[in-house]
C-alpha cells in the first residue's frame, strides 16, 4: 500500500464504500440476531478458529469461555475485513485524527489572552574582536549588535557558517546547510535595516532547524532513509513566522530518524562536550548545534522529552511549549496529541523573542490554540510558590537501574532556588501507573507510518526506533487505548489540583521520570536550563556512565522547571533568575 499526497473524490467514495462493506460485515443478521459475516468477512476469518482466539487472549490480558470463542470465530471475519479495508483508503501522512487532543479541562480559565513581553534592560556591551566569542553570544546580544550596526547580519552568518563548516561534520548535527540562502537571506535583512525597516529582535539572526520542518525547495528529510530525498513545495508555518520575524536560516539540524533516538541516517549526532556519546533525542542536532555554536538559536520538537532531553545532554536551554501554543501545520506528523515545538537557546532570555514569535493561532493546524504570550523580566520570584520533591533531588534517570545519584549542581541549584526566596512547596505526585500511557504514543506513530510496517519498509530504520514498538502496539487493542486516554484525563485532573496550589514544579531533567512524563500527556510547558558542571564517563543511554571506571569528561547538568498551561512566561522569568544567580552558562564546551 502506498500513501498518495491527495485523494480523489471516487478514490474516498471508494474507500468509504469499503469500509461500510466491512461495518455490515460485522452485523447480526436481522431475522434471529446472530452474527452473520458477509462473504468477504468469512474468507478474512478462515483460517481464524477458537485456539486462535484463545492465543490472542494472551496478548490482551482477558480470558473467554469455550462458547464465547466459538462465537467470536463466527464474528470476527467482518471486524478483520473492515481493518484490510481501512489500509485501501488513501491518506495523506499529515491527516490527523478527528479527535483532537487539548490540554484544557471543561470549565477551567486560562491565562494569559494578550502577547505581553518585557525583556531585561541588561546591556549586551561592545561587540568583541574575537569571532568565537561573537557566535557563542546571546540571541539578545547578537540583537543588540545588529541593531546599533556594529555588525551585519551577512558578517554574522559567514561566522556561523565558517564554523558549520569546520565543526558540523564531526558532530553530524546538520543534515543540510542552505548557505546560499541564509546569505541571500541576510543580505536583505541588511537592506531592511539600512532603509528604516526592522523586524524586532530575531531581525537578521541566524538560526537552525530541527528537519522536521518543512522548507520550500529544500530538502526536508526527517532523519529517515525512507524519507531522505522529500523535498517539500511549501513552508511549514513556523518557517513562515520565522522568516516574518526576520530570522535567517542557517540549514536543517539532523533529527533522530523519524524522531525517536539520536541516531540519522548519516550517523549518531554527538555531544560537544564528548564526542563519544550523543547528543541526546530526538532533537539531537538543535542540542549540538546550540551548544557549539553553530547557529544563535534552534527550534526543536518533543513528543516525550526530546527537546529537554538534548537540553540536559547538551547543557543549553530547552522550551517545550504548552501542547497547543506553537502551530505545527508542516511540521512531520507523528504523535498528534503530543507533538510540541519550542527554542533551543544558550540563555534563558533568548527563547523569549523566539517564542514570542512563534505563538500562535493558525487556523490550518488541527490542534493550535489561541491564547497569548506574557513575559516579564522583572517579575520578583518571591511572589512565586514553586513545588518540588526531596526525592527527585536523590537520583537522576530514567527508573529503576538506570539512574545516577543526583550531582553537587542539581542540589546546589535547589539550594540557590531557596535564595531567590521562593516559597517551596514540598509535592506529591499522584499514584498512578505512568508508563501505562507511553503505547499511546506509538500507536499514534504506528497508524501514521502504518505503510512502513506493512510493506516492510520500516526495516530501513534504525532497529532501536520504531519498528518493534509499531509491530507491538498493532496488538494492543483499541479498548485499552482508549482506557489509557481515560487515565491521561484523570492525570489532567490530578495535575490541575497540584498546580491549584503552585506556580511551578522543579526537578533536575531526570529527578523524576513520572513527572517529565506526565507533563508531555497533559501538555504543560516545561523549561530546561544550566545547573552546573560535573565529570562524568562517557553515556551511550541516560545518565548512567557505560564503564563507571571510564575516563571523566567534563559535562552538564540541566534542572528543569514545568509551568502551569500557557505560563511559558513564568517559569522563563524563574528560570532566568536561576540562571543569573548560578552563573555557569558562560562555559563552553571543548570544541572548534
Amino acid at each position: 500500500m502506498k500513501t498518495s499526497a491527495r485523494t480523489s473524490r471516487r478514490d474516498f467514495l471508494a474507500g468509504s464504500a469499503a469500509l461500510a462493506a466491512g461495518t455490515l460485515a460485522c452485523q447480526p443478521d436481522a431475522g434471529d440476531g446472530s452474527a452473520a459475516p458477509a462473504a468477504e468477512g468469512a474468507n478474512a476469518s478462515a483460517d481464524i478458529t477458537a485456539a486462535t482466539i484463545a492465543e490472542a487472549e494472551k496478548l490482551h490480558a482477558v480470558t473467554y469461555t469455550d462458547e464465547e470463542r466459538e462465537q467470536l470465530v463466527q464474528s470476527i471475519g467482518g471486524q478483520v475485513a473492515g481493518v484490510r479495508q481501512l489500509r485501501d483508503v488513501p491518506r495523506d501522512l499529515a491527516l490527523q485524527p478527528a479527535i483532537t487532543f487539548d490540554p484544557r479541562l471543561p470549565g477551567v480559565s486560562y491565562a494569559p489572552q494578550e502577547n505581553r513581553v518585557v525583556l531585561s534592560s541588561e546591556s549586551p556591551g561592545a561587540l568583541p574582536d574575537d569571532e568565537a566569542d561573537i557566535a557563542y553570544a546571546s540571541v539578545r546580544e547578537h540583537a543588540h549588535w545588529i541593531r546599533t550596526g556594529q555588525i551585519t547580519s551577512r558578517r554574522l552568518t559567514e561566522i556561523y557558517l565558517s564554523r558549520i563548516e569546520r565543526l558540523a561534520p564531526d558532530l553530524y548535527c546538520y543534515i543540510t546547510v542552505t548557505a546560499d540562502h541564509a546569505l541571500a537571506q541576510a543580505a536583505e535583512s541588511d537592506r531592511e535595516l539600512a532603509a528604516g525597516r526592522y523586524r524586532g529582535e530575531l531581525h537578521g539572526i541566524p538560526y537552525g532547524i530541527k528537519d522536521c520542518f518543512d522548507t520550500a525547495g529544500i530538502p526536508t528529510t526527517w532523519g529517515a532513509t525512507p524519507y531522505r530525498d522529500q523535498v517539500p513545495e511549501r513552508d511549514a508555518r513556523i518557517v513562515t513566522m520565522l522568516r516574518d520575524a526576520g530570522a535567517v536560516l542557517l540549514g536543517k539540524l539532523a533529527t533522530a530518524s523519524l524522531a525517536n533516538g539520536y541516531r540519522w541516517y548519516g550517523g549518531k549526532v554527538r555531544n560537544p562536550w564528548n564526542t563519544e556519546e550523543h547528543a541526546g533525542g530526538s532533537s539531537a542536532g538543535p542540542g549540538s548545534a546550540t551548544a557549539a555554536a553553530l547557529c544563535s538559536f534552534s527550534i526543536g520538537t518533543d513528543s516525550l522529552g526530546s527537546i529537554l532531553n538534548p537540553a540536559d545532554q547538551c547543557g543549553v536551554v530547552g522550551l517545550r511549549a504548552t501542547f497547543g501554543r506553537v502551530p505545527t501545520a508542516g511540521a512531520m506528523p507523528l504523535t498528534p496529541s503530543l507533538d510540541r515545538i519550542g527554542p533551543l537557546t544558550r540563555r534563558v532570555e533568548d527563547a523569549v523573542p523566539v517564542m514570542a514569535a512563534i505563538n500562535g493561532p493558525d487556523p490550518t493546524s488541527a490542534s493550535s490554540i489561541d491564547m497569548g504570550f506574557d513575559y516579564d523580566a522583572s517579575l520578583d520570584p518571591r511572589t512565586l510558590r514553586v513545588g518540588y520533591s526531596p526525592d527527585w533531588f536523590r537520583e537522576v534517570g530514567f527508573g529503576p537501574g538506570a539512574t545516577v545519584p543526583a550531582a553537587d549542581a542539581h542540589l546546589e541549584a535547589l539550594e540557590v532556588l531557596r535564595s531567590l526566596d521562593v516559597e517551596m512547596v514540598e509535592v506529591e505526585l499522584p499514584s498512578f501507573p505512568y508508563s501505562a500511557l507511553i503505547p499511546s504514543l506509538y500507536v499514534e506513530a504506528a497508524a501514521i507510518y502504518e505503510e512502513l510496517t506493512l510493506d516492510g519498509r520500516d526495516d530501513q530504520l534504525p532497529p532501536e526506533g520504531w519498528p518493534d514498538a509499531w509491530r507491538r502496539v498493532r496488538l494492543l487493542s483499541a479498548v485499552d487505548y482508549l482506557q489509557a486516554e481515560r487515565l491521561r484525563r484523570g492525570l489532567m485532573h490530578e495535575f490541575h489540583r497540584i498546580y491549584s496550589g503552585v506556580d511551578a514544579l522543579f526537578a533536575p531533567t531526570y529527578g523524576s521520570f513520572e513527572l517529565l512524563m506526565a507533563m508531555n500527556y497533559t501538555g504543560h510547558p516545561g523549561i530546561g536550563l544550566r545547573a552546573g558542571l560535573d565529570e562524568s564517563p562517557t553515556r551511550s543511554a541516560g545518565p548512567v556512565p557505560d564503564d563507571p571506571a571510564g575516563e571523566p569528561h567534563t559535562i552538564t547538568r540541566n534542572v528543569a522547571f514545568h509551568g502551569r498551561l500557557f505560563e511559558e512566561g513564568k517559569i522563563l522569568a524563574l528560570a532566568r533568575a536561576l540562571e543569573e544567580r548560578l552563573g555557569v552558562y558562560h562555559h563552553r564546551p571543548p570544541i572548534g
